[in-house]
């Protein structure tokens, strides 16, 4: 396995992809970016394309890099926030019906829709 890493830069006619000691080559969009790197470092280099690995690393502008990073902790933070509600409500959803309330009570009593409950009994 190869590992190469990739610095994208946006440009007016799409992303520059820079990798070292192998060369520059471009693609259109960044959700492309990543199998045009591939075929490109596999071409330069000899390797089969299977065992090229990247790791794509996009740039804007130092402020909007930051604020793409910020934003990516939280969107990681509030989904590790919901999974702990979800087991949180999962467990409080069990020890009610356990407690003999009815899905009806249990829902109004959590403040959960009964498709949530349901939802949340399933998974």
């Amino acid at each position: 396995m190869a590992l190469y890493e990739v610095h994208a830069r946006k440009w007016e006619n799409g992303w520059e992809l820079r990798v070292a000691e192998v060369g520059v080559t471009w693609s259109p969009s960044l959700s492309d970016a990543e199998s045009r790197a591939r075929e490109y470092i596999s071409a330069q280099t000899q390797v089969d394309e299977q065992s090229v690995h990247i790791e794509l690393l996009p740039r804007v502008s130092e402020d909007l890099d930051q604020l793409v990073l910020e934003t990516r902790r939280a969107v990681h933070d509030a989904d590790e926030a919901m999974r702990g509600a979800a087991a949180k409500a999962r467990e409080a959803v069990y020890g009610l019906a356990d407690a003999g309330l009815s899905p009806t009570d249990i829902s109004h009593y959590l403040g959960l829709s009964p498709q949530r409950l349901q939802q949340l009994a399933q998974g």
